[in-house]
């Protein structure tokens, strides 16, 4: 039977929740480490204030009381802004709740087959409700979680979507009293590409252009090669082993010392006489998207994951990391549809990381993105309203990612503008517009000499 590991932090926290309201629920955050095997990272209540369910005992308004008044916008808007924020080697596997009724754990309630009702609508939400598409809502299985205070008890569920509807089944649970092990990861990823735009459209969707961006590095990922530690291992080797390879090697043991990955991309070479390899293709287009910086990653990894997971959970972050960004870029655009003509230059916030506490789990950190400007003060606002983490300012790690002069804009827009005037200039010429310029700029060139030869023949003459 398949399993899922909690901390005793987590049994604590739904407690908190189901006695503090009648009725909590959120989302929850964790990786499959293993076949049949969950383990839960983190537990996130959500904070939907507004509501239409009035309290019995005033006529104020409460937050849901049951799986059926969950609103499903406001679970959906928490799942996908906490994608953003955690790294690539975790997801949002599912949803829990917590209340005081015993019928909570009672997987023959009504609860339950609410809950296949709004996980169904859940999936199809976040199918078509993700503006840039990414690989991890194409998963059909989803993790539900319910406690009851009064039963003082939990119930597990794995549910199974399918396209007419979906299915619960079974799934053991365990709370755990040792803190789980994770190894870090850490890597730099450079990012100096230009993108040609090849719609002709005399306007252009700027979304659409950043997905085949997305979708070009996405590729250039998938095909490069990650070294870790400066040397290449193999992808079936199980991490736990090649860490005490590595730590038997240097005499160190410090389960906080994170480990460097360095990406390899794939050259493309230009085709040779005799070569079998396909021949350069010159395309026109219409215009250019230039990503240029650093983007900085950080993964946490079971001891239980292999090579090829860590490989896969460093470009999944990367991914990840570069479809938050754009995607805060695209919402502040007034008007997605831009000239094909108009130059654009943007610095997109930088990624800053805090940690996540819960269940004695120090090294696992979260991450949000702040603007030039915007105080710490801002991803700790994001972090409790988001992931309902209680975090200090001092504690947010900012330097990972630096911020560029602001010279390297106004340059940058110099001379794209220069460059952008002279070929206005010479495209507005015809062809014998042209050939008329290079035949004046010909005789001026001959005129200029001569007038310099006769002015030497003047002085010399004079001189003597």
């Amino acid at each position: 039977m398949a399993k899922l590991l909690l901390s005793k932090a987590d049994e604590e926290y739904l407690e908190k929740c189901a006695t503090q309201m009648k009725f909590s629920y959120g989302i929850i955050i964790g990786q499959k480490s293993e076949p049949g095997k969950y383990i839960v990272v983190h537990l996130a209540k959500n904070d939907e204030e507004e509501s239409d369910f009035p309290d019995a005992d005033s006529s104020a308004t409460v937050g849901p009381q049951k799986v059926e008044q969950i609103n499903l916008h406001s679970l959906g808007n928490q799942w996908l802004s906490a994608g953003k924020m955690i790294p690539g080697s975790f997801n949002v596997m599912g949803l829990f709740i917590a209340g005081v009724s015993k019928d909570y754990v009672d997987d023959s309630s009504d609860e339950f087959k609410s809950a296949k009702r709004l996980f169904f609508d859940m999936h199809n939400l976040l199918k078509q409700g993700h503006q840039f598409k990414s690989n991890e809502h194409d998963d059909t299985e989803y993790i539900f979680l319910t406690y009851s205070s009064a039963a003082k008890k939990a119930a597990s569920k794995i549910y199974n979507y399918v396209a007419n509807g979906g299915t619960f089944s079974p799934l053991d649970y365990r709370f755990v009293e040792k803190p789980f092990e994770w190894f870090t990861f850490e890597c730099n990823y450079e990012l100096n590409d230009v993108f040609p735009i090849l719609d002709a459209s005399e306007k252009i969707n700027i979304e659409v252009q950043f997905q085949k961006t997305i979708d070009t590095v996405r590729n250039n990922l998938n095909a490069s090669e990650i070294f870790l530690q400066n040397e290449c291992v193999d992808d079936d080797q199980i991490l736990d082993g090649y860490i005490k390879q590595l730590r038997q090697g240097s005499g160190k043991s410090n389960s906080d010392e994170s480990y460097k990955a360095t990406i390899f991309l794939p050259i493309k070479c230009q085709n040779t006489k005799g070569s079998n390899s396909p021949p350069v293709h010159v395309k026109e287009f219409n215009g250019t998207i230039r990503l240029s910086g650093v983007v900085s990653s950080r993964v946490w990894c079971n001891p239980k994951n292999t090579i090829g997971d860590v490989k896969r959970f460093i470009r999944e972050d990367i991914i990840r990391s570069l479809m938050a960004r754009i995607q805060v870029y695209c919402d502040g655009l007034t008007e997605p549809n831009i000239s094909n003509d108009a130059i654009f230059i943007s610095e997109p916030p930088r990624r800053v990381y805090f940690n996540v506490n819960a269940g004695g789990q120090k090294s696992i950190q979260f991450s949000d993105y702040i603007f030039r400007g915007e105080t710490p003060t801002v991803a700790a606002a994001q972090a409790k309203q988001i992931l309902d983490l209680d975090i200090t300012t001092d504690s947010i790690v900012g330097d990972l990612e630096g911020v560029p002069e602001d010279e390297t804009f106004s340059d940058t827009s110099f001379e794209m503008q220069t460059e952008k005037q002279q070929m206005q200039k010479l495209g507005s010429l015809d062809p014998a517009g042209q050939r008329d310029l290079t035949r004046t700029m010909y005789m001026l060139g001959i005129a200029v000499s001569l007038l310099v030869l006769v002015i030497a023949i003047v002085v010399h003459y004079f001189m003597k």
